[in-house]
């Protein structure tokens, strides 16, 4: 009977043992989602897969890596192009936090304005003369188009094309002034 108890026993432990059956491995993960956070500062780095902005009162700049879809806008809410953000540009980044990354998925661009020392002073001389017909028109079109390139040109002083063809627009009216004062 020893003969049998002993491979009976064995086989009995093998079979109650854990190894034996399988195991059912339990896994909790925790998935915590937060709220988007908001940074507004000035850009000091801008590549393709980080942004590092300077808040006003943060004594460091404050890196931001992209997430897989990011939404670039004026503060209007219109849709601009990545291409438009340049460095010492006012932004303000909408990000969530993943471990220890800060993952920016909006980019609200903001309108710079033209630091004061940029300012210019013109003098400029005035003789008056009275034009009519053809020519007071083409002189109001021309003072019209350089109103509305020197608010572009306010709006967006970065734009190198923009302030050309405002000087451009000025020496041509300068230049039909020039010719109609010939002309009397």
């Amino acid at each position: 009977m020893n003969k049998l108890l002993i491979p009976g026993l064995a086989a009995l432990a093998l079979l109650c043992s854990p190894s034996v059956h399988g195991q059912a491995v339990v896994r909790e993960t925790t998935t915590t989602t937060t709220a988007p956070l908001e940074a507004t500062g000035t850009v000091t780095e801008w590549g393709p897969d980080r942004v590092i902005i300077r808040e006003k009162d943060a004594t460091e700049p404050m890196p931001f890596a992209f997430s897989k879809r990011v939404e670039y806008v004026d503060e209007a809410g219109n849709t601009v192009t990545r291409e438009v953000i340049t460095r010492d540009m006012p932004v303000t980044v909408r990000y969530t936090r993943e471990g220890d990354r800060m993952l920016v998925d909006r980019v609200v661009v903001h309108r710079r304005i033209a630091p004061a020392a940029a300012t210019t002073t013109e003098t400029t001389t005035t003789t008056t003369t009275t034009v009519t017909g053809h020519d007071a028109k083409e002189i109001e079109k021309r003072r019209e188009k350089i109103a509305h390139l020197e608010k572009e040109v306010a709006e967006h002083p970065d734009r190198e094309r923009l302030r050309e063809d405002l000087a451009d627009e000025k020496t041509k009216l300068e230049n039909l002034e020039r010719d109609i004062q010939e002309r009397k």
